[in-house]
């Protein structure tokens, strides 16, 4: 389901008029219009891109009408990972996920791509539209990328860079944060163990102690 915006309507336009426009693209689920501008509900994405894309700028009653996608609340760029592709077909590839929404970027690196779509509901589309379909003789993959869009760390995977000076930096983990390692200053070898006391020497006094005043030697 695509929802269509429809500005710079005349008064004299109607409802109906409206619809009819959009009925020659496809099947119209529903149809508004107040005032000035209006929504058209449609089934196909790809219907309702072909009607977006030739009625922009058509004259109803005299006037130039604005046809563009409905923008919701919270709807972001979505970065699409595309596996199994040559380069040297970057305008291709484009073409092929623009009959499913608007691509702000499409590039090829060694043999798989990115294409970044403006919001998610065209990206799910162009994914169950395009996944394990034959793209230039080759089966293609594609699958929402697990780096993020422009804007956020490109191409940096799931973790962020490390810190620039200092500090231990972990990432981000699913569960329990682990333990950090080791802070302080580690020796490259352990100490050596202490020195043994020296073996201490048994002898026998032929005289008493403490009378031995002769100075004999002790054996």
């Amino acid at each position: 389901m695509v929802k269509i915006f429809i500005g710079n309507l005349s008064p004299e336009a109607d409802k109906d008029e409206v619809e009819a426009l959009f009925t020659q693209y496809g099947t119209v689920t529903e149809c508004a219009k107040y005032k000035n501008y209006a929504f058209v509900h449609m089934e196909d994405r790809k219907a309702a891109n072909k009607a977006i894309a030739e009625l922009d700028k058509y004259k109803l009653n005299g006037r130039p009408i604005n046809v563009e996608p409905s923008r919701g609340k919270n709807q972001g760029p979505v970065k699409l990972h595309i596996a199994n592709v040559e380069r040297g077909f970057e305008k291709e590839l484009r073409e092929l996920f623009k009959e499913y929404g608007t691509v702000t970027e499409c590039s090829i690196v060694k043999d798989f791509a990115f294409v970044h779509m403006s919001n998610s509901d065209e990206a799910m589309d162009a994914i169950q539209g395009l996944d394990n379909t034959e793209f230039q003789g080759k089966r293609i993959h594609v699958q929402i990328s697990k780096s993020r869009p422009r804007g956020g760390y490109e191409e940096m995977g799931d973790y962020p860079p490390p810190p620039q000076r200092g500090g231990y930096y972990p990432p981000r983990y699913p569960g329990d944060r682990p333990e950090p390692p080791y802070r302080g200053r580690m020796p490259a070898y352990p100490p050596p163990p202490p020195s043994p006391p020296p073996p201490r020497r048994s002898f026998k006094c032929k005289e008493n102690f403490r009378h031995c005043n002769n100075n004999k030697k002790c054996v």
